[in-house]
């Protein structure tokens, strides 16, 4: 679709130009135009309608107004809502003026925000970060683009829904957004479609008498047994689509028929345990840009990464990602789109409250959503605003867990903000972390492209702008630039990943007390250097690989000894073994040194039972071992003794049958011992 496009600060059409306009295609975002504007309006001129009412759909960031000629059709605020503005039938000139401006910085912005936007409007991944500039290259626009309707006296906007199990199906209770010109009657269809699979159709109707005036109608729905809808790991997720036909008007949502709940921190998903192996994601910073092809890439690669939970974080995205979640199995974590903080005036409560209710309503028929939380890093706002919000998210969805907040105490950054990565030893976050990670430099090709001249020698105005924090790059984790831009990205790239691998590995050792896990992130957003393991045009960096190995359903995981010894030293001290499968796995895991000499180191077969974790080997058990055991312990001491110092790799793999699920490498360097014992360690 195309209209006619004028940034411009007028409040009304009287005081628009003639000259200056051009035209775009929708969906619109000026910033992807360059263009550095508070206000834009669209013009699109209508021909008559056909029918006896006429609707358009306006997805619109932030706030949005509406004309037809000089007669006002009203107003909308949030960004994620579509607005239903009623038209008239005759001919006419449609004006709609959207505004994004930016809030007074120092005063509103960015401790005490109006705009609930979450890291569309601040956020240290977008451009600026959180310096005064953070609100440069903004969302606003017609993002969604606008769809036009036209209905009869009855018009039916919108269908979301819940399910709830009984003994032989589902009661399916359907809302319906209806608005209604006069008192009228009207026949309503009902029809339940597999999407993805082959499978049986079911159908219904009622009659609707419904006085003038628009209403959310419920209509309760007795389905018998159908397919279930689950994570790809542990079985197929069965989605339907539910038509519901009204006067003529056909109005679809999803429907995956699934329970959800939590019990001693753990998702229950059907009536059984997940382990949640999950990222943050903030697929990109414009919507409008965004394409169901873009979200199929990259739900696909989530699933690559053996992934199989995802947190929208702190905002609401394109409807195309929920769709590929959807169809491919993948568990959401749904934020609010609050960040940091904001006022606490009884308006913005109210509006706060208000669009809670709408973010249900738009996305509470998506069977991959299992979570809905009220605000990210919400501080001063902590036992204000998000107890408000969560309480209304409840009372709008009676049937998914709602968290208060995602809190600073459950995103963990040792290694990059404070301490070091070896502190992932003492579990912090647990039992659910949902942020935990360290920045790495995208590929030099890119960094070059975008920065220009100021890639190397580095400008740090421009890097600190595209998201870069030299403090922790340098004092923390203690990276080193090297001679060149190429060196600088490997040595950045590979500390994420060392990060990434035993953050995880060790939460996963410690599966009980730790219920899943939320990496931070996935996808850069924009041309940034951030914490995600793929940059923005989706090529992996290292992280990318540690992430998806780590996350195997099935993982074999060394426990270091030490990282430099001399010859002879125990080469690791610890293995385990573990799975997230629903069944149990037979395996036959291999170890083996690798460097100047390879030396095997055994091997074993492993039965574990459905979801089960298990220390097979342990040094220190090792040393206890019956005496009859010692003629193995001397054996293998001298051949560690007789291995020439250099570095070496442990290896470690877990294979099912001709089936590889997991390999884990640690790192270690021998050296000439410093008193050569003939006894050595052993």
């Amino acid at each position: 679709m195309r209209a006619a496009f004028l940034p411009h600060p007028s409040e009304t059409p009287e005081g628009l130009p003639r000259e200056g306009w051009r035209e775009v295609s929708l969906p619109h975002q000026w910033s992807l135009d360059g263009l550095e504007a508070e206000v834009g309006w669209y013009r699109l001129d209508l021909p008559a309608a056909a029918g006896p009412r006429r609707w358009a759909r306006v997805s619109a960031d932030y706030l949005c107004a509406a004309w037809a000629h000089r007669t006002p059709l009203g107003a909308h605020e949030g960004y994620f809502e579509p607005w239903w503005v009623a038209l008239p039938r005759e001919s006419h000139t449609l004006w709609l003026r959207v505004a994004a401006p930016k809030e007074p910085y120092g005063t509103i912005w960015p401790r005490l925000k109006r705009q609930i936007k979450g890291i569309f409007g601040q956020h240290d991944c977008r451009p600026g970060g959180n310096t005064p500039r953070g609100q440069e290259r903004g969302t606003g626009g017609l993002w969604g683009g606008i769809a036009f309707l036209e209905t009869g006296p009855m018009a039916l906007l919108h269908v979301t829904h819940r399910v709830f199990p009984q003994p032989r199906g589902w009661h399916l209770q359907v809302l319906l957004e209806v608005d209604t010109a006069a008192p009228s009657r009207a026949a309503l269809t009902l029809t339940l479609r597999p999407e993805n699979f082959e499978g049986e159709v079911h159908t219904t109707a009622r009659a609707l008498d419904l006085p003038a005036g628009r209403r959310t109608v419920s209509l309760i729905w007795d389905v018998p047994e159908v397919p279930r809808w689950e994570i790809w790991e542990r079985g197929f997720p069965h989605l339907y689509r539910l038509e519901v036909s009204l006067d003529g008007v056909v109005q679809t949502a999803p429907v995956g028929f699934r329970t959800i709940a939590q019990e001693d921190g753990w998702l229950i998903l059907n009536g059984r345990r997940v382990f949640l192996r999950g990222t943050n994601i903030i697929p990109t910073q414009w919507l409008a840009a965004y394409t169901p092809a873009d979200a199929a890439r990259d739900v696909h690669l989530l699933k690559a990464a053996n992934l199989n939970a995802v947190r929208v974080h702190a905002h609401v995205t394109h409807p195309a990602f929920y769709e590929a979640c959807d169809r491919e199995g993948i568990l959401v974590w749904q934020d609010f789109p609050l960040q940091w903080g904001y006022a606490e005036d009884e308006a913005f409560l109210q509006e706060a409250v208000r669009q809670a209710g709408a973010m249900v309503a738009q996305l509470g028929a998506h069977p991959c959503i299992f979570l809905w939380c009220a605000h990210n890093e919400p501080t001063h706002n902590r036992y204000t605003l998000a107890p408000v919000v969560a309480a209304a998210l409840r009372a709008a969805d009676p049937t998914r867990p709602v968290k208060e907040a995602s809190d600073f105490r459950e995103h963990v950054y040792p290694g990059w903000y404070w301490g070091h990565w070896r502190d992932f030893a003492a579990l912090p976050g647990a039992p659910l972390p949902s942020e935990f990670g360290a920045q790495a430099l995208p590929r030099a090709e890119l960094l070059q492209r975008v920065l220009g001249d100021a890639a190397w020698p580095p400008r740090w105005e421009a890097w600190i702008y595209h998201n870069f924090q030299p403090e922790q790059t340098f004092r923390v984790a203690g990276i080193e630039m090297g001679d060149s831009l190429k060196a600088f990205v490997e040595n950045s790239q590979r500390y994420q990943a060392r990060l990434i691998e035993f953050a995880i590995h060790t939460y996963r050792r410690a599966k009980g007390r730790i219920v899943g896990y939320f990496h931070f992130m996935f996808v850069e957003p924009w041309e940034g250097i951030t914490w995600a393991v793929l940059d923005v045009e989706r090529v992996p960096k290292q992280g990318y690989f540690a992430l998806q190995q780590a996350s195997s359903p099935v993982l074999v995981s060394i426990v270091p000894y030490v990282e430099r010894a001399g010859v002879g030293q125990p080469p690791l001290q610890e293995v385990w073994v573990l799975s997230d499968l629903e069944r149990p796995v037979a395996l036959q895991v291999s170890l083996r040194l690798e460097g100047p000499v390879t030396l095997p180191l055994g091997e074993m077969s492993v039965e574990l039972g459905p979801q089960e974790v298990r220390r097979v080997f342990s040094l220190m058990e090792l040393f206890e071992a019956p005496l009859e055991s010692r003629e193995a312990l001397d054996a293998a001491g001298a051949m560690l003794r007789g291995l020439p110092p250099g570095r070496y790799r442990v290896v470690a793999e877990a294979r099912e049958g001709d089936h590889l699920w997991s390999r884990h490498e640690i790192e270690l360097e021998y050296l000439e011992p410093i008193v050569p014992e003939e006894g050595g360690f052993w």
